[in-house]
């Protein structure tokens, strides 16, 4: 199966065409390859409704959005240089207008986003993850929502940010549990850039079958950006699932008023187990820049990876000593502490904090014989390409872009 990743500039568009044709320009890409499975980063339902947050100050950001095209006129750029100067003059504030609108029209907003994905996928034949927007739920609670949809159209299952930032808890609630999904791309596990960063988050998305786990990222600091990043390779080497990265790049038109970063940034990347990618690096293909768009795919081996599952030099899958673990996650977690609580500076105090349930005597078990390395078939690199240009409609992006692995892979 072929999957795709967008890395993605967030923009404001004046009006729903525009963003269709916005999607459509990775969406070509993607099918020019082959894909079956697109993924969107974050904020796309925010992107899909900006043409439905008007004022004078929030249409000239919009006017001020048109520089970034990359094959702009001269004078479009410098009209785009006015407006942002004037807008920035009156104050705008795209986050302030856009809540607004969440507060007096959310039904609106929800049909911006599913219904125009829901066409996307129906009109592309692609199972689609359509990053994300701020949606209230069936009892009108803000969540931050990714949504999924079938190459029908279908909505297959949403996911709402359990782990919030910062600027989530001044418009959203905290979802409640975590949801694999299945889909005709397999069974996917979504989540956020924060929820990457801890192994329980993927851990769990795998006992409920996902076998590939997806992370969407919106992210102002290049550090964290990193940790997500390496987070995710790390979900994928503790799962042995596949993984993605999706990022949202470019102005960050939802900072909050303070102490929020005024652009995004990150490198998307498509991975898998150590065996089956070049030199054990994890990464079958990644962006070459944390801030370029681009399109990124990859073949994923499924008959492979669920081999290696039993039959791989490390089977963390099988073996998995759960006797071990079961003894102490359960009194750990339970106590509510957090590895800071549990490891106070004070050195004095270390030995109390972290008293520890007593492992009970065991009869030592028979060893096991140790499992056969896999063989060394060829796995295919991913691909990358730039998504640059107007999207004037259907057409393929110039070729461009980093590949992890320029020879063959191993």
């Amino acid at each position: 199966m072929i999957v795709a990743c967008a890395q993605q500039q967030m923009r404001l568009f004046d009006s729903h065409d525009s963003f269709r044709r916005e999607i459509s320009r990775f969406l070509n890409m993607a099918r020019a390859k082959g894909a079956q499975l697109v993924v969107f980063p974050p904020l796309a339902g925010v992107m899909a409704a900006s043409p439905r947050v008007q004022g004078f100050s929030i249409n000239l950001l919009k006017q001020a959005a048109e520089r970034q095209r990359a094959k702009g006129s001269f004078w479009s750029r410098t009209r785009g240089a006015m407006a942002e100067g004037t807008a920035s003059l009156l104050g705008a504030n795209f986050r302030k207008a856009f809540v607004q609108l969440l507060e007096s029209d959310p039904t609106g907003l929800v049909a911006d986003y599913e219904e125009t994905f829901a066409e996307m996928a129906r009109t592309y034949e692609m199972t689609i993850v359509a990053g994300s927007a701020y949606l209230p739920d069936a009892n009108g609670v803000i969540r931050h929502r990714a949504s999924m949809f079938g190459a029908d159209g279908t909505l297959l299952g949403r996911h709402d940010k359990m782990i919030l930032a910062p600027e989530d808890r001044s418009i959203a609630e905290a979802g409640d549990a975590w949801h694999a999904i299945d889909t005709p791309a397999g069974t996917l596990g979504l989540m956020f850039d924060e929820e990457a960063l801890y192994p329980e988050t993927g851990r769990i998305l795998a006992y409920q079958g996902a076998d590939l786990l997806i992370t969407l990222g919106a992210v102002g600091d290049e550090s964290l950006a990193a940790h997500v990043r390496h987070a995710t390779i790390a979900r994928a080497q503790d799962n042995r699932t596949f993984a993605l990265t999706s990022f949202l790049i470019g102005r960050n038109y939802v900072a909050a008023e303070e102490g929020s970063a005024s652009a995004f940034i990150g490198k998307s990347g498509i991975y898998a187990p150590l065996e089956m990618t070049p030199r054990y690096s994890g990464t079958l293909v990644e962006m070459g820049t944390a801030d370029a768009e681009g399109l990124l795919t990859a073949e994923l081996d499924r008959e492979k990876s669920q081999w290696l599952w039993m039959h791989g030099t490390s089977s963390v899958r099988r073996d998995i000593p759960m006797d071990l673990f079961g003894r102490y996650l359960p009194a750990l977690y339970g106590s509510g502490r957090s590895l800071a609580d549990a490891w106070p500076e004070a050195a004095g105090h270390r030995e109390e904090a972290l008293l520890l349930p007593e492992p009970a005597e065991q009869a030592p078990a028979e060893q096991a014989p140790a499992p056969e390395a896999a063989e060394s078939e060829p796995a295919k690199v991913g691909e990358a390409e730039v998504a640059s240009g107007e999207p004037d409609g259907p057409g393929e992006a110039d070729q461009g872009g980093e590949q992890v692995d320029e020879g063959e892979g191993i």
